[in-house]
């Protein structure tokens, strides 16, 4: 994917009428936020866990019968 003269000069304006300091605060925001995100995938799974914990050790076999 190449980048055309059209879309180096829409950064460029985004650029000059955002300024450098809002530049940074918006990616900064965008990475908290994608942060926060994964980390509450992740405490979700281990709320799963503890609520039904499938390991296979604490559960007894299946007895049959002949």
């Amino acid at each position: 994917m190449t980048l055309g003269l059209i879309e180096i000069l829409l950064v460029v304006m985004v650029f000059l009428v955002l300024g450098p300091r809002r530049i940074a605060d918006i990616f900064r925001s965008i990475g908290r936020g994608a942060h926060d995100f994964v980390d509450n995938l992740g405490r979700d799974k281990e709320q799963k866990e503890i609520e039904n914990p499938e390991d296979p050790e604490d559960e007894e076999p299946p007895s049959r019968k002949p």
